[in-house]
């Protein structure tokens, strides 16, 4: 493989990876410690509490998907 075949291979990784990590659907290469897991959830419980009061929704539910997530991971610890 040449210079020019690996570097568009790269850009091409890159950008997958970018909209991957920009729509949340990547998955953690490293498994996030329990303390870190309840660190985001608290964040999250109040990004949602936020939302909820303005009355964005939309927001709301994309919370919702990413705090289901974290409960799921934390389960793993009991």
């Amino acid at each position: 493989m040449t210079d020019k075949q690996m570097n568009k291979l790269a850009d091409k990784i890159a950008k997958l990876i970018i909209n991957s990590l920009h729509e949340g659907l990547i998955v953690d290469l490293q498994e996030q410690t329990e303390e870190e897991l309840l660190a985001e959830l608290a964040t999250l419980m109040t990004q949602m509490d936020f939302n909820l009061k303005l009355e964005a929704y939309t927001k709301c539910e994309e919370i919702k998907r990413k705090i289901i997530k974290i409960e799921n991971q934390l389960n793993k610890y009991k």
